[in-house]
């Protein structure tokens, strides 16, 4: 990141993140998206102020200490526009329904604080006031935080229970309300979502931004809806054509090919981060980057400038000419024998099956369903294999990606069926998924599914998982949220439900319980095990809380700033995984089982791990497999370019295989927001049909 001096605005075209900042905050520090600067100087109209909402060209200033000034700033001609005093501090969010040229332009600002609104047209001497409530006998309330935007010239507001529509009339205003239900995000595990409203292209949008782990600061994924005016509906949408969004204390769009940026993405910022986070609704990732790497004590902010001008960025054209390479081969690989390609594909695993029938896009068809792969059997004692990383890029639609963690092969496959499916937990070859109240198992080797008995309510089960293969008898599938939990064991109809109650406090990590010897060990945010027994008979017994897992008073204040948990467990062996904020600090523990307790470990020695929500990983990385070479490191869902990355214990630094590159933290990477580890099952014998 460059930095470039400043004596008075940005480029015109880059629209910039600013942040406030030095003595009564007079500095500002604008990092440009479009040419990956940041811009360091003193704009005086901008001093000690800050942008209620970027529109049309023109900055809504307020000041950010006890003043009532007030006025609209063009960051381009410089140009200051007075408007009168605010009437009350707590006035911090508003619109502009046109440029200011325009008669019938109106500010208009409003406060949460006191549930009312104020409104002007240029050239008034004074603002009017008017509370935001609705009528008598009116179901519908004026409740919650309120956000308001303009689109085509009329202001609208969003509330917890609807919408309202603003009427701007010569000394009052009129609102007429709309009952909208707001849709829920699309991951169930998620601890707390952020809501942001703006216009794009003169349609309303609405943008549910994830966020899970301890801290409840973790960005996971953007769910975008567009606002159906004929129905009043939220409706999904999985692209943004050639917008990009930018999110904050108000949201806005620019084109994307003009800026030279990528179409499709979001851009948002989290409360006290100087962070910058982008969404890509093409792969489902998040990549987080630090615009300003200086460090900026006592900021503010941060908000977008976006100026309304013509961009005047060059753009080449670079026209790829296809070569075409002519030969005298009377044979291809789809001229294969039918019989050589069964043969071949009985003595593959789960990987090189996936290559073997993505090698030529004819084998796919021309290659009939694989019996079973004889070398799941003969192999049952074989040490595993590296697992592949498979992520649903678009929820909505049944598109699934596999990655190889150590080889960077990634394929692509077309599922319709798990279309709007979620990831709850995947083993044994198996994947645990949910479509609403809906729970089943699916196979991606056989495309097999075993459907389960349907959960009724909306409940947003932090942690799911299973005992044993879905097609063994003595199967138990439990899921919890906080003390309610649900069990499911196999032949029942039914799931049994159950509240837990304790005189000890567990406060749930973001992951998945494991299973061991009967029992789901399910982590505490502090180290405190939850432990769900499937074998105990009375019911008042089956759960327990060890309070003596919890972490000493010296581990326990970095653990708590962690943003991200996991427990895994193999061959009786029990870790729990502490990652700090952007990656920086990672802590292994090992679990006494005689004494229920945590001890600190410094390296895995001959094991490698394989981390996500969804499914961790634990494996020795012994001589006769692929996992040669990839002791004592770390894998994440996470990736540097289009490598994925690992965190090697050795050199407590991240990496990427076949590359020199080497960080200390995830600044300028992406993680995957819908993914799971999977392995093949040795134990079964199936039929391929991927």
């Amino acid at each position: 990141m460059a930095k470039m001096s400043l004596c008075s605005i940005p480029p015109a075209y880059a629209p910039s993140l600013v942040f406030s900042h030095g003595k009564r905050f007079r500095d500002q520090t604008f990092c440009t998206l479009s040419d990956g600067c940041y811009h360091v100087g003193r704009v005086p109209l901008m001093g000690g102020m800050f942008c209620v909402t970027s529109s049309h060209g023109w900055l809504l200033m307020r000041s950010y200490y006890y003043s009532t000034e007030c006025y609209l700033f063009n960051p381009i001609s410089l140009t200051k526009i007075h408007l009168p005093p605010v009437l009350d501090i707590t006035y911090v969010a508003g619109v502009l329904t046109s440029s200011p040229s325009d008669p019938d332009c109106i500010v208009m600002l409003i406060s949460n604080a006191k549930r009312s609104s104020i409104f002007c047209r240029i050239g008034d001497n004074k603002f009017i006031e008017q509370k935001l409530e609705s009528k008598k006998k009116d179901p519908i309330t004026i409740k919650g935080c309120i956000s308001v935007i303009s689109c085509k010239g009329k202001i609208y507001l969003f509330f917890k229970q609807g919408m309202g529509v603003v009427d701007v009339h010569s000394t009052f205003l009129s609102i007429k309300l709309h009952k909208i239900n707001y849709p829920s995000p699309s991951l169930p595990w998620i601890s707390c979502y952020a809501r942001f409203f703006l216009e794009s292209c003169g349609e309303i949008f609405h943008v549910a931004e994830s966020r899970f782990g301890i801290s409840h600061n973790l960005p996971q994924k953007c769910d975008v809806f567009k606002l159906d005016v004929s129905t009043m509906d939220w409706v999904m949408v999985d692209n943004l054509g050639d917008q990009i969004f930018l999110l904050g204390l108000y949201s806005t769009s620019v084109p994307a090919t003009d800026l030279g940026l990528k179409p499709g993405c979001i851009y948002f910022c989290l409360y006290g981060d100087t962070s910058l986070y982008m969404f890509d609704m093409h792969d489902g990732t998040i990549t987080n980057t630090l615009p300003c790497p200086k460090k900026i004590p006592y900021w503010k902010g941060p908000f977008w400038v976006v100026p309304n001008c013509k961009f005047q960025v060059k753009k080449e054209v670079v026209k790829l000419q296809e070569s075409t390479h002519q030969g005298n081969q009377e044979w291809g690989w789809k001229d294969l024998p039918v019989e050589l390609l069964e043969l071949i594909a009985s003595f593959l695993f789960l990987g090189d099956c996936i290559r073997f029938r993505l090698t030529c896009k004819s084998w796919i068809s021309v290659t009939p369903p694989l019996r079973a792969n004889c070398l799941f059997n003969k192999f049952e004692f074989e040490p595993p294999q590296v697992p592949w990383l498979m992520s649903f890029p678009k929820t909505n639609q049944g598109v699934c990606k596999l990655y190889h963690p150590v080889y960077g092969d990634a394929y692509t496959m077309n599922i319709p069926e798990l279309a709007d499916a979620i990831i709850r937990n995947a083993k044994y070859g198996w994947l645990l998924m949910s479509q609403g109240i809906s729970f089943f198992f699916f196979n991606p080797i056989t495309m097999e599914v075993i459907k389960l008995p349907d959960i009724e309510g909306d409940y947003q089960f932090i942690g799911m998982s299973f005992s044993s293969p879905p097609t063994s008898s003595d199967l138990v599938v439990f899921g919890f949220l906080g003390f309610f939990m649900v069990v499911y064991r196999k032949g029942e109809e039914t799931w049994s439900r159950d509240f837990f109650e304790s005189d000890w406090e567990f406060i749930n990590s973001p992951c998945n319980p494991i299973f061991y010897d009967g029992v789901f060990y399910c982590l505490g945010k502090n180290g405190r095990l939850l432990l769900f027994d499937t074998k105990e008979v009375v019911k008042e017994s089956q759960c327990r809380i060890f309070e003596s897992a919890v972490f000493s008073f010296s581990l326990n204040s970095d653990i708590t700033k962690s943003n991200e948990s996991f427990i895994v467990e193999y061959d009786g062996e029990i870790l729990s995984v502490f990652v700090g904020p952007k990656g920086k600090k990672i802590f292994i523990f090992k679990l006494d089982l005689c004494n229920m307790k945590w001890c600190r470990l410094e390296s895995l020695d001959n094991k490698v791990l394989f981390l996500s929500h969804t499914a961790s990983i634990l494996l020795p990385a012994a001589a006769a497999t692929e996992l040669k070479g990839i002791e004592n490191r770390i894998y994440f869902p996470r990736f540097h370019e289009s490598d994925n990355m690992f965190y090697s214990l050795s050199t407590r630094k991240y990496q990427c295989c076949g590359s020199r590159y080497s960080c200390e933290d995830w600044i300028s990477t992406s993680k995957l927001s819908h993914c799971t580890w999977i392995q093949s099952s040795h134990n079964s014998s199936t039929s391929l049909t991927m």
